[in-house]
């Protein structure tokens, strides 16, 4: 069976990385896999790395308005994904972060036994708003026309995974008409090895200006209003004077993050709160800190918190759609409602205060990583919906292909 992933970019972000992981393991269960992006990013030298193809198409720069210059940049893009459909021999399409080119997908399908999936990363996909600009008045009609045409379109693909229980139930509120069968759910999951390092915590503080007894928490989220850094920063300013050796790191970037920096320093915080912006080091950023918080307003299935509990950090986090599957409060982390700073401070206290019970949660939180979120288990779960689709259709399965993915 010949896959193609088809993501909006290669940047580094959690869907990035469910592509980067799922395209690896998909391989390794028996899979041919090629990755195609509309942008290129840091990810694709790590793809390539797998010995695994990635293909680069320039996306679309016409909006709808230009009705012209869109038609013709959405018939040259489906010329190109034509062509590498062609060219290897693809069964089935999984899209990620994708928005009109999910539609412009289903025009590909006549004359092919082709398989499609849209992959829903979180639970508030429906148009908001700040989508809008200064447009806010259109906000309730092309809410409407979303609807409508993720509805005709959710009819004919042959699944819209969901990677959560929560993403699946908003799929059926916000679409409807989709039968249940055809919103399959699998969970977002991570190489838990990669995560089960052993570093010099020391050297590692040490290199961003820290001591080896200070208490470190680190969030991975990009700055954007979803992942609520700003209640984090309201918490750590409650922690202040009983939790003077405490610090943030911020691993990612966006949008947010020059608000951020200037709230950091108006709660007097600027010495305790480190933006390190994107990196590539994650896991030993990780293995280097005493815990991890997520303070996300909303969700799909965060892939970095599954990162921290498979690196058995233990985790605070808000009780929002995914992570209150991921998690098992008081088991293998602390669980508190969004937006409540207070909240988040007790919970974080709460870990600061018994690192006997902080590694225990970390280590039952490490388990149930391996349990239920490991890259093979998801990769297994899609090979088995590709199959069961393959069989359902009729269809055989697609023969070898004819020369290897580095002779293309």
């Amino acid at each position: 069976m010949n896959v193609m992933q088809v993501i909006s970019n290669l940047e580094v972000g959690g869907a990035q990385e469910v592509v980067r992981t799922l395209a690896e393991h998909l391989a390794a269960a028996g899979c041919r896999t090629v990755v195609c992006a509309f942008g290129d990013g840091p990810l694709r030298q790590d793809i390539e790395r797998l010995g695994l193809p990635v293909e680069l198409i320039p996306d679309r720069r016409s909006s709808v308005v230009d009705l012209p210059g869109f038609l013709g940049e959405m018939a040259r893009i489906r010329r190109e994904l034509n062509a590498l459909i062609d060219r290897y021999e693809i069964d089935v399409i999984q899209t990620h972060l994708l928005t009109t080119l999910n539609f412009l997908l289903l025009t590909l399908r006549p004359g092919r036994p082709l398989q499609i999936y849209w992959t829903f990363q979180n639970a508030r996909f429906v148009l908001r708003e700040e989508h809008l600009g200064k447009r806010k008045i259109l906000l309730r009609p092309k809410r409407l026309a979303h609807r409508l045409l993720y509805r005709w379109g959710g009819r004919r693909v042959d699944g819209l995974i969901a990677v959560a229980e929560d993403v699946k139930t908003s799929i059926q509120a916000h679409i409807g008409g989709i039968p249940e069968a055809k919103i399959p759910v699998i969970f977002n999951s991570v190489d838990f090895r990669r995560y089960q390092i052993d570093v010099d915590r020391a050297a590692v503080r040490g290199r961003l200006g820290l001591r080896p007894t200070d208490q470190l928490l680190a969030v991975v989220a990009t700055f954007k209003e979803q992942k609520g850094h700003r209640y984090l920063l309201e918490a750590a300013a409650l922690l202040g004077e009983r939790r003077p050796d405490l610090h943030l790191l911020l691993i990612g970037d966006g949008e947010l993050r020059t608000a951020l920096e200037e709230r950091t320093r108006a709660l007097g915080l600027a010495e305790r709160v480190h933006f390190l912006g994107t990196r590539r080091d994650v896991p030993e950023l990780l293995a280097a800190s005493d815990g991890f918080v997520l303070p996300s307003l909303w969700e799909g299935l965060s892939v970095a918190l599954v990162e921290a509990m498979a690196g058995a950090l233990p985790v605070v986090a808000t009780r929002v759609s995914g992570t209150n599957q991921v998690m098992v409060d008081g088991e293998t982390g602390w669980l508190v409602p969004p937006a409540d700073p207070a909240a988040l401070a007790a919970a974080i206290e709460a870990l600061l205060a018994d690192p006997k019970e902080a590694a225990a949660r970390g280590d039952r939180a490490r388990r149930r990583v391996e349990k239920l979120f490991s890259a093979q288990k998801q990769a297994r779960d899609h090979l088995a919906l590709f199959e069961q689709a393959m069989g359902t259709n009729g269809r055989e399965p697609a023969q070898p292909f004819r020369r290897t993915f580095h002779e293309s």
